[in-house]
């Protein structure tokens, strides 16, 4: 498969504020999450495969990040007790 320049461009533009946010000492899930995208992307594969377990939790538990199950993956669902 031969990435479109809009998905290079997509990861570079991912890598680019991955190393700015080190360079601030601080990642958060929505970097890591746009950096998972970009690659997902360039590889016809979801974000959740490129986000470890932990990441997902935290997504589907704390953070009100966008997130379509279609593109990105399913999210793992918690049964409130």
């Amino acid at each position: 498969m031969q990435a479109t320049h809009a998905q290079l461009e997509a990861v570079l533009q991912s890598a680019l504020y991955v190393l700015g946010a080190r360079q601030d000492q601080m990642l958060t899930i929505e970097e890591w999450a746009n950096l998972a995208r970009a690659v997902a992307a360039c590889q016809d594969r979801k974000t959740a495969e490129y986000l470890t377990e932990h990441d997902l939790d935290d997504i589907a538990e704390r953070y009100a990040l966008e997130w379509d199950e279609a593109t990105d993956g399913a999210l793992p669902t918690f049964d409130e007790e």
